[in-house]
């Protein structure tokens, strides 16, 4: 184990590469966690706490499920611990070699994603990994740091067109390829982008990963269709920093004890964000979010509840909202329940748990059913 600001992940892949290690490669960055099961040098599965990274969001981004799929697919692993992929192939919704195909993105989207981290911890464990089944990928290491170096190129020139993910975007109508239908992901986006929303807001609505959204974001910009809008806002006011992170670390440790899940939640999260490779920081987080996940799992999952809306459409529409709870509350319809809302959502549990939890106190939706 170590940090990656001291042996940088490239070289600690090389190093398992060569070595054909066998094991789990963990890596953590604040409250992300991200790990790789390795057989021989190759990646043949992977875990990611990122939603956009879970096999049912990927198979939804990349058109191979709908949410209403997805969610009885997860219905009926709860049932038969089955996983996911051998549940979609037996039901006959998605073919073996789309999975195999798709996890073996998953792969190398939780790992690429290392690859641009400037701070962070890793540990590798040489325990053999879960045995291979028909489903199972086989990425080697070194396909994985070769697309990293090209990658990096492709976000030099990402980020020089497009700086902030808080940009929305304009559409040249002119010069919209023949291609970017409705139901492609460029159409998608071009659709999105004429809705005033940012590139961040076009992450979440399409569940895809942040990599493959510049990919095309970045193509249709070369095409002329795309450009970032001016930005609305300038700037913003910036975090008051007058405190470390060991005394937020305390102040955290010191709401809990006191009964204050939430709010040690809140002061840990700043902490982290302060020194996103101090153990002590994640350590405070972890232990504040899960005590606030399990009472919310005993306030909202103990029995089912299907959210229910208490205002109109139009509404909603009106409210001053971020973008990760205006897309929640556009699922909350009192047909799906807290429990598909969980599986469905490109958030974790605790952020899908939390908001509800803010939209029934909001008065904007009904909790009370089931």
């Amino acid at each position: 184990m170590g940090s990656l600001s001291a042996l940088p992940l490239p070289d600690l892949v090389d190093l398992l590469a060569r070595r054909r290690a066998t094991g789990t490669l963990t890596c953590e960055r604040g409250s992300v966690r991200k790990s790789v099961h390795l057989r021989d040098g190759s990646g043949v599965g992977a875990a990611s706490n990122d939603p956009r990274e879970y096999l049912g969001a990927l198979l939804v981004a990349f058109g191979h499920l709908d949410e209403e799929q997805l969610a009885k697919a997860f219905r009926t692993q709860e049932e038969t611990r089955v996983r996911l992929g051998s549940v979609l192939t037996m039901v006959g919704l998605v073919r073996p070699e789309t999975i195999r195909d798709v996890l073996a993105i998953k792969i190398r989207e939780t790992l690429l994603d290392v690859f641009l981290w400037d701070s962070g911890v890793f540990a590798f464990d040489d325990s053999p990994p879960p045995a291979v089944d028909d489903l199972d990928p086989v990425v080697p290491l070194v396909e994985i740091a070769r697309e990293a170096e090209f990658r990096t190129t492709a976000w030099q020139a990402f980020r020089a067109a497009f700086p902030t993910g808080g940009a929305a975007l304009e559409v040249d109508e002119s010069r919209v390829p023949e291609g970017a239908g409705p139901g492609t992901v460029d159409g998608r986006v071009l659709a999105l982008g004429r809705e005033g929303k940012t590139i961040d807001e076009i992450g979440l609505a399409l569940r895809i990963t942040e990599f493959h959204l510049y990919q095309r974001i970045y193509a249709l910009h070369r095409q002329g269709a795309l450009r970032p809008a001016l930005p609305k806002i300038v700037g913003e006011a910036e975090r008051a920093a007058d405190a470390a992170a060991d005394e937020l670390v305390a102040r955290a440790r010191a709401l809990l004890a006191d009964g204050h899940a939430a709010q040690a939640a809140a002061v840990a999260a700043r902490a982290v964000e302060l020194a996103p490779a101090l153990g002590g920081a994640r350590a405070a987080l972890a232990e504040a979010e899960g005590a606030l996940l399990d009472g919310f799992r005993r306030d909202l999952l103990d029995r089912p509840r299907a959210p229910r809306p208490l205002l109109a459409s139009h509404e909603i529409a009106l409210l001053r909202l971020p973008s990760a709870d205006r897309y929640l509350l556009s699922r909350c319809d009192g047909a799906r329940n807290v429990r598909d809302l969980v599986a469905l959502a490109p958030m974790r549990e605790i952020e899908v748990l939390q908001a509800l939890a803010r939209f029934a106190e909001a008065r904007l939706v009904d909790l009370s059913g089931s």
